[in-house]
This record gives C-alpha cells, structure tokens and sequence, in this order.
C-alpha cells in the first residue's frame, strides 16, 4: 500500500479532488434554477450546497487520518530522522503554551464582539489570540528565514 501511494498518491489525491468536485458541481448545476427563484431569506436555508462541504469534511478526515498514520509509520522505520520532528514538535508546542499563557481574553474592540456574537469562552477567546499570535510570529520567523538565505546564497 505504502509503495502504491509514493508512486501515485498524487494522482490519486488529484482524481478524488476532482471526483468530489464534479459529484458537488452535478448536484449543484440540477437545482440551481429552483435556488434562484428562492428568496435571499429561503436561499439560507438551502441544503443545495450541503453535498459539498459534507465530502469536503469527509476528504479532510481521511487526509488527517491518512497523515497521522504515515507520520507514525515512518516515525517507526525511521526514528532517527523523527527526532528532529519531534524536536520541531515540541518548540511549537512551547512557543503555543506560551503566547497562550501570555494571551488575555479580549474585552473590547471588534474582537470583543465577535467574541461575544459566537459566544467563546475566555479560554477560548485566548486560544484564539495565542494562535493568530503564533501565525504571526511562525510567519515572520519564515519570511527572516528566506531573505537571511537569499542573502547567504548571493555571497557564495
């Protein structure tokens, strides 16, 4: 199986992508007369679009639990090379922990009404803000990283 999915996972990734997207076009394409006519209030309660994202979700799963797998697997032929993702791992999960810990649970401005519409906990709000801060940094940590290279690379 293993060998199967390096010689044409891509493909087949490809064709499923494109089977997904042609099933939900077809679906879509036979009622969207009957959604047109529909009022702005009804078209919000339309399952037209339903088939979509269920497969959509269902791609995902099987990506993440395909992922997960994989990552366990070579972890087990090849612990050596691992360790060096589990290092990463672990640098991202402190990074995490600590812009979490430093985050506070916003309590005014736009946030604090989004926060307040979709009725997040502080906790919540504060994973949130430690992610869209890890986003951020883990960011500008790449972008350092490539102009740093590139200029490493002019002089060599």
């Amino acid at each position: 199986m293993y060998q199967l999915l390096t010689k044409h996972g891509q493909l087949l990734a490809f064709g499923l992508g494109l089977l997904v997207i042609i099933i939900f076009m077809v679906g879509v394409m036979s009622g969207i007369d009957g959604y047109d006519a529909m009022s702005k209030e009804d078209q919000y309660q339309s399952t037209i679009f339903d088939m979509g994202l269920k497969l959509t979700l269902v791609l995902f799963v099987i990506c993440t639990v395909a992922a997960v797998l994989f990552a366990i697997y070579q972890m087990i032929t090849n612990p050596k090379a691992a360790i060096k993702g589990l290092i990463a791992l672990v640098i991202l999960v402190v990074i995490f922990g600590a812009l979490y810990a430093t985050s506070t649970a916003e309590t005014s401005g736009p946030v604090a009404k989004a926060v307040e519409e979709f009725g997040l906990t502080e906790g919540q709000s504060k994973m949130v803000s430690a992610g869209i801060k890890a986003t951020l940094l883990l960011g500008g940590i790449a972008v350092a990283a490539f102009v740093i290279s590139e200029i490493r690379n002019l002089f060599k």
